[in-house]
């Protein structure tokens, strides 16, 4: 995720992705739908604004929707709805999808690298325990 560029905000890109195509910008979120299309692998996902390990904080308003074209296979039953994923990709243009009874376009990027997010967010862990010593 070496290559997303710092000065460019998902929330800039949602508003026009054209002026920032050839751009790579860090989104995360979690998967609305995840369709194998014979050009790649497509997930819509809804962002929200990422915490300083790049991790969607979903307890923010979302910011909007991202589509995400892997040029390959993706296990649609492992990338499933639902699932927290962020994705470094270079930004491509827009594609129009139907939502409900409207057709909108949404942003459009390759993504670079996935890493999908366990369903249990990290953090401190604490441990409690005892032991017992003998000395002679």
């Amino acid at each position: 995720m070496k290559q997303v560029d710092p000065h460019v905000s998902p929330e800039a890109v949602l508003i026009n992705p054209k002026p920032f195509v050839g751009q790579t910008i860090l989104v995360g979120g979690t998967i609305l739908s995840a369709k194998n299309l014979q050009e790649g692998t497509l997930l819509e996902v809804l962002t929200y604004p990422t915490d300083r390990l790049g991790e969607p904080e979903l307890d923010e308003p979302a910011l909007g929707r991202f589509l995400l074209l892997y040029p390959g296979y993706l296990d649609t039953l492992i990338y499933q709805e639902g699932r927290r994923i962020v994705a470094a990709g270079r930004i491509v243009g827009e594609r129009r999808m139907e939502t409900d009874e409207t057709s909108r376009a949404f942003p459009l990027l390759t993504p670079l690298e996935i890493k999908l997010l366990s369903d249990y967010k990290t953090g401190p862990r604490f441990g409690i325990g005892f032991s017992v010593g003998f000395g002679f």
